[in-house]
């Protein structure tokens, strides 16, 4: 691993972790093996490392800056670290190689406080820096500039009304299109700047700047977060021990919507018709739900760390 050097301020070095209280509050009392898919700064890891002393840590983020910056912040644990530079959908083949059954498995899925606060990433609306987003600035993958800039009318309008529920994505995707024949959009600012003049003044709602959906829909698709999630999903599970627990922090609807459904369908696999009077499917649940219901952040939280106001924490145990 060997990222291209972009100096890291010291507020990144102190991101707060979204939830932190409740992710220890629910670790299972027994935990002695952890992975954390999205170490980001270290947030959770170092609470959880703090409160397990004996605990081992297996630790995967898609994106170098965040292993950097972690590494500093975990360093006195280092003995029972192992971090790794991994996507999800790479999960298995790292977890395979390792043969270990964890206890808690936790996942804070979607853009870091650091990642935001970094023009030059250019997740940000609000500081100028090339149009990338890519969680990983040193893949191949394309940027949001490429996508902006090259996809077609339709692709565009259905990344932002998927991706962002943006109910003006057609007329956005029409005037984007218009625009680069003339100009092509290379800043975040500059394209921050022009998608917001779209959006009629009467729709724009205080404090929420008028191409926040737009860009976090382009996140998504330049990041092919949905199909790493069900990648994370599909994986995460079979590696937990008996009692042990999954604990998934999302920010987007779509991303919950998807948590919500696979621990549901792992409670009550039973693809049989209601009215058959046995199951005959041979499907049977592999753990159950802590709560029904997701966890929000406190208005304390919110009233700290307005980043977490719309973070959703679900809570699998495997049984």
């Amino acid at each position: 691993m060997n990222p291209k050097k972009i100096k890291y301020e010291k507020n990144e070095l102190l991101h707060v972790p979204v939830l932190e209280e409740e992710i220890l509050k629910y670790a299972p009392p027994f935990t002695e093996k952890i992975l954390d898919c999205t170490l980001g700064g270290g947030g959770h890891s170092h609470a959880l490392l703090t409160r397990f002393d004996q605990a081992r840590l297996l630790a995967t983020d898609r994106d170098p800056f965040a292993l950097e910056s972690a590494q500093m912040k975990l360093g006195k644990f280092l003995p029972r670290l192992d971090l790794q530079h991994a996507r999800f959908s790479s999960l298995k083949e790292i977890l395979s190689s390792k043969q270990w059954r964890f206890d808690y498995i936790i996942a804070d899925i979607g853009v870091s406080s650091f990642q935001l606060d970094q023009s030059e990433r250019g997740f940000s609306f609000t500081q100028d820096g090339p149009l990338d987003m890519r969680m990983d600035p040193n893949s191949n993958g394309s940027t949001a500039q490429d996508w902006v800039n090259n996809a077609n009318p339709a692709e565009l309008t259905e990344i932002f009304r998927k991706y962002g529920e943006e109910r003006f994505a057609p007329k956005i995707a029409h005037e984007i299109v218009k625009k680069r024949k003339i100009l092509k959009f290379h800043s975040t600012v500059q394209f921050a700047n022009f998608v917001a003049s779209l959006i009629p003044r009467k729709f724009q709602k205080k404090g929420f700047h008028p191409a926040t959906l737009v860009f976090q829909a382009l996140r998504i698709a330049v990041n092919d977060e949905l199909l790493e999630l069900k990648a994370l999903l599909n994986t995460t599970v079979d590696y937990l021990k008996n009692e042990g627990r999954l604990a998934l922090i999302s920010f987007h609807s779509l991303e919950d919507r998807m948590i919500k459904h696979k621990f549901q369908e792992w409670e009550n696999p039973c693809t049989c018709p209601p009215n058959f009077p046995l199951c005959i499917c041979g499907l049977t649940p592999i753990g159950k739900r802590v709560f029904t219901r997701p966890i929000s952040p406190s208005l304390e939280e919110i009233k700290k760390n307005p980043r977490s106001r719309s973070a959703k924490l679900r809570i699998f145990q495997r049984i």
